[in-house]
């Protein structure tokens, strides 16, 4: 097994799974077979043995509130029948969004092309989890909903030796969280996440709280975070300074070098109206700054004529300069095609294939159709 988990963890984990599971399977190409497994996450109770506490504010009040804590999410683990997996995506989701709808296509997809890798084809499983407090903004949470979820995959494949983490969006705030979190449930205080890919991710959790609250008047997705971020906090930037702190990965990337994880990518778009590009680039530098092998792409442009998602022009009022502008914003992670989400699974699938260059400790991509596709060459750069 890639860690030496706590014992308490896996037999809190395989307790919980075992009245709510359940599994599919659907045929693939030649005689795969591929099944979808869904189980009940209880975060609460699979990590309530460990010291995942974590820093308290001088307000005893900024805490998770209680009652957004049920129903329990459901989690979806999807794998090759008859193999044992030596790797593991765990994708964590954004705002507004729920695993079976907006992820296990992907999850589908990808363990489907996985077959087809050069260097090293199949043997990797995908899980995923939804959060308590599923529509709010349940970083803490959510980040240990997704250990959870991590933990039981782990249980069902002890052959699992590396682990990607992939979060997007609020998943970006909810990952780079997970990754430092789970320390706590490894006798050597590593992480259990190995690589991450942070895709339009929130990094300053304060930042995204005030243009939020800024927004919330005219905007029912900017009402729905800050709501979400003060159940999630139990308060605001001013009352809960260390809850906010604690739930932003660009203050943590030096734990992050610490606990082992070996490379990062960002990527963001530079006319995101959601999370502002500035996020994606504070959160590169101090992952680079911290000594983690990272990769920055900064999406410019899109192809004419394709939904730019949401951008900042739109945010500010200028939406009808998009059609002619034709710079990327914030991409919807359900679709597979918006340059965000596209670029994201190219690296996701260099990294299980093996082809993903970990060596050069920093480099920077500029993506935009107007420049060629071989710009980026990343992956012939030397240490």
């Amino acid at each position: 097994m890639k860690k030496n988990l706590i014992l308490g963890a896996i037999m809190a984990v395989t307790v919980t799974a075992c009245g709510g599971s359940s599994s599919s399977s659907v045929s693939g190409p030649g005689s795969a077979t591929y099944v979808t497994e869904t189980f009940t996450t209880d975060s609460a109770t699979d990590l309530a043995s460990f010291n995942i506490a974590g820093p308290q504010d001088v307000n005893p009040g900024c805490l998770p509130d209680t009652d957004s804590n049920l129903p329990l999410p459901e989690g979806i683990l999807v794998y090759k029948e008859g193999e044992a997996p030596t790797r593991l995506v765990v994708f964590a989701h954004g705002i507004g969004h729920n695993v079976r709808e907006s992820w296990l296509p992907h999850m589908r997809r990808e363990i489907r092309l996985a077959k087809d890798f050069e260097n090293q084809p199949s043997d990797v499983a995908f899980v995923s989890t939804d959060y308590r407090d599923n529509l709010g903004f349940p970083t803490l949470r959510g980040a240990h909903d997704t250990i959870s979820a991590t933990l039981y995959a782990m249980e069902k494949f002890p052959s699992i030796t590396t682990v990607y983490m992939f979060g997007v969006s609020m998943g970006g705030s909810i990952s780079g969280t997970a990754i430092t979190e789970s320390t706590a449930v490894t006798e050597d205080g590593s992480s259990l996440y190995d690589y991450w890919l942070d895709v339009e991710g929130v990094s300053q959790l304060a930042e995204t709280y005030a243009e939020a609250a800024a927004a919330a008047s005219i905007s029912e997705t900017a009402a729905q975070a800050q709501a979400g971020i003060e159940r999630d906090t139990g308060g605001n930037p001013v009352t809960c300074p260390l809850a906010f702190a604690r739930r932003s990965p660009a203050y943590h990337a030096a734990e992050m070098k610490l606990a082992g994880v070996r490379a990062a990518t960002v990527i963001h778009a530079v006319n995101d109206g959601l999370v502002p590009h500035n996020q994606g680039r504070v959160m590169a530098s101090t992952l680079t700054t911290s000594g983690i092998p990272t990769q920055f792409f900064t999406i410019i442009g899109i192809p004419e004529g394709q939904d730019p998602g949401s951008t900042g022009t739109g945010t500010a009022g200028a939406g009808d300069a998009d059609a002619y502008l034709n710079l990327a914003g914030h991409g919807s992670e359900a679709q597979a095609y918006h340059p965000v989400m596209r670029v994201a699974f190219e690296n996701m699938r260099k990294m299980l294939d093996g082809s993903y260059n970990e060596t050069v400790p920093y480099f920077e991509c500029i993506v935009d159709p107007n420049i060629p596709a071989d710009s980026c060459p990343v992956d012939q750069v030397q240490p």
